[in-house]
């Protein structure tokens, strides 16, 4: 069984699941946000980080398509963006 948790996320590491809690810092976006960058949809996504924490953002990589939802991804890495760690939960197996 899975479920959202809780933990230090200093500690991100490469294949680590997490949710999308919110998106800089934020869970709705801002009105003169295009349709291409409201990454607000991906809110409640699952993810798996790509690239260690450096910094306040990490790269993880979406369980969604961001083409198929119309949004831009800046990454080579398909489905992947660089959010901040503050955004994110783990999900915890118990």
């Amino acid at each position: 069984m899975s479920n959202i948790c809780a933990a230090d996320l200093h500690h991100l590491k490469p294949g680590k699941r997490v949710l999308l809690k919110s998106f800089n810092g934020s869970l709705i976006a801002p009105q003169d946000t295009k349709s291409s960058a409201n990454y607000w949809l991906l809110i409640g996504s699952k993810a798996v980080v790509s690239e260690p924490n450096a910094g306040e953002r990490v790269l993880v990589s979406f369980e969604r398509d961001l083409l198929q939802l119309g949004l831009t991804s800046h990454d080579a890495l398909p489905n992947s963006l660089r959010v901040l760690v503050s955004d994110l939960k783990f999900i915890c197996r118990y």
